[in-house]
């Protein structure tokens, strides 16, 4: 089978080593190039060497999306690498393909709802690169990875709270310190574990490295994506927030045990999730189907290019230069298609042209009258072009098409509205204005940099807290949206502000509290809210405690702590 790649491609030395004739397209691409061509490419091919499949898979950094996929006559297939940070434009990307694959279980639905078939490949092992020196394994722990403190919160929280009980040697966290992948399975054959953390409940390359080199995994429970790859309790070993100090030390007391665990997770890396085995699997998947060939969704595929460019992934004038195009696309099919003429608006946003994004947003408006976020946005654009009367219409007219008018949030938003107020106050109130209409946040894409981009409650806190960093109520608003996502590390960030703002505070107490707890740092929570507790003894710290499952380690630190009527209580 000839397969025409774009992207970095972890199976392809695999299938070549299987009989298969791969070609990488940026091999055949101009070096000056800013985007690849595939058409272009496929035309440059040998008759001999024409593909019977392109593949293209998502680059780490900065994306290709190559142009000409609409004129290929091959099956097109897409590969997600990071779905758990990139659903958002991956969904759109996808309808330029005939089929999806995704590393991650848990984002075949939503590919699915984009209209493509989509399937779970999951990550793999080279053992070539990565493999099991069969040297002696002096060090407790063992972690290979970036630790940003800003973008790795929760990661930088898990290896302090290991590093002060045990002996743990990590590497890469800093691009000074990165190391090949020969040398990091140098360094998982010296540890006796090695640990694994999760972004947002998806399981990693790191899973399938760190038992390839034979060290007894402690990875994060990340639910369904892991079922299916190994057996937690046999072949690795999961944690949450309440004990992960407590498993990280059994299992390194307990030797036997660890070792069968870490010889069983070996066996079934080399068995099942090594490239050869993966390519095999992708082999089977593709051998199944019936090809058709899909029409691109020029919209989907305009809304992807957009959102690359705002995040910083995509050149912004090419970007925006094949989006126009998309949308030209998609309203010549449909000229009444609110969300074209939507996107439209911020493409000439981007471009800095505020007159033309106004009339963009004025057609949007005439086929969908009752889209309040279409009047907030052209709220914003209206106080650009300095027309502040307009503007406050527009925000009303918001509060109103979202029914809100008489609420005391909508009453509050009106008042701010009509007192000309567009400080941190106000933004705060549209962030609360937002969260109640679900739109709260995006996983994995930046806030918007300028406020007529704002769609989800959280760009409009942290917009109100870029105007005034220590404003209370979008600290606590974020710090509580955070948690309610499952980003409790991130969370605790926010509301440790708001306690050192406001210390005699028994609610934010109680938040930082929660987060800490359910954030790896179960002491310094279980304080929070015994002293929240202290000040409103109505709260219910006992329940917290009961809810919380709480290691041994964690209730011997507590107990001293708590009232003495309590200890016989504790879980």
């Amino acid at each position: 089978m000839n397969f025409l790649v774009s992207g970095p491609f972890f199976l392809a030395a695999a299938l070549e080593w299987l009989g298969h004739r791969v070609v990488q397209a940026e091999s055949l691409t101009p070096p000056e190039a800013v985007e690849m061509d595939l058409a272009e490419v496929w035309a440059a091919l040998p008759a001999a060497d024409r593909p019977d499949l392109v593949l293209v898979a998502e680059s780490l950094g900065p994306r290709r999306l190559p142009l000409g996929l609409e004129k290929l006559r091959a099956p097109r297939v897409f590969y997600a690498l990071d779905p758990h940070l990139n659903l958002l434009w991956q969904q759109g990307a996808a309808t330029a393909f005939d089929l999806v694959l995704t590393t991650q279980k848990s984002a075949l639905a939503a590919f699915r709802t984009a209209g493509r078939p989509a399937f779970w490949l999951p990550w793999a092992v080279d053992l070539r690169q990565v493999y099991d020196h069969g040297l002696p394994r002096v060090h407790d722990i063992a972690f290979v990875g970036r630790s940003h403190p800003h973008f790795r919160a929760k990661r930088r929280v898990i290896l302090h709270a290991l590093r002060r009980r045990f002996s743990l040697v990590a590497r890469g966290e800093r691009p000074e310190t990165e190391v090949s992948p020969w040398e990091m399975g140098r360094l998982y054959s010296q540890a006796r574990l090695v640990v694994n953390e999760a972004i947002h409940q998806e399981v990693n390359l790191r899973v399938f490295e760190a038992l390839a080199a034979g060290a007894c995994l402690l990875t994060e429970e990340v639910g369904e994506n892991l079922q299916g790859l190994f057996r937690a309790g046999e072949e690795l070993i999961t944690y949450g927030s309440d004990d992960l100090v407590e498993k990280a030390a059994h299992y390194l007391e307990q030797t036997a045990a660890r070792e069968a665990l870490a010889a069983r997770g070996q066996a079934r890396v080399r068995r099942e999730h090594q490239v050869v085995a993966r390519a095999q699997q992708l082999l089977q998947l593709l051998g199944e189907r019936e090809w058709g060939f899909a029409e691109v969704d020029h919209l989907h595929l305009a809304q992807s290019l957009v959102m690359l460019c705002r995040k910083g992934l995509y050149p912004v004038r090419l970007g925006l230069r094949r989006a126009w195009y998309h949308l030209e696309e998609a309203l010549r099919r449909e000229p009444r298609q609110a969300p074209a003429h939507h996107l439209r608006a911020q493409v000439c946003l981007m471009r800095q042209d505020l007159v033309a994004a106004h009339e963009a947003l004025e057609e949007a408006l005439l086929w969908a009258p009752g889209d309040f976020h279409l009047f907030i946005q052209l709220g914003h654009v209206l106080t650009g072009l300095h027309r502040p009367q307009a503007a406050a219409l527009a925000y009303l007219e918001a509060i109103e098409q979202a029914g809100q008018a008489e609420t005391p949030l909508g009453r509050e938003l009106k008042g701010r509205v009509c007192r000309g107020e567009r400080g941190a106050a106000f933004f705060s109130a549209l962030g609360r204005f937002y969260e109640g209409r679900g739109l709260t946040l995006e996983v994995g894409l930046p806030p918007a940099g300028e406020a007529w981009f704002f769609s989800t409650a959280a760009e409009y806190y942290q917009k109100a807290l870029s105007l005034q960093p220590d404003h209370l109520p979008a600290l606590a608003a974020l710090g509580r949206l955070l948690l309610s996502w499952g980003f409790a590390c991130e969370a605790a960030s926010f509301l440790s502000r708001c306690v050192a703002l406001e210390p005699q505070s028994p609610e934010y107490r109680w938040l930082l509290g929660e987060a800490q707890v359910k954030g790896f740092q179960p002491v310094e929570g279980l304080q929070n809210l015994l002293l929240a507790q202290v000040m409103e003894p109505h709260r219910d710290l006992l329940g917290v405690l009961r809810r919380a499952h709480l290691g041994p380690q964690a209730l011997k630190a507590l107990i001293p702590l708590l009232p003495r009527e309590w200890t016989c209580q504790v879980p």
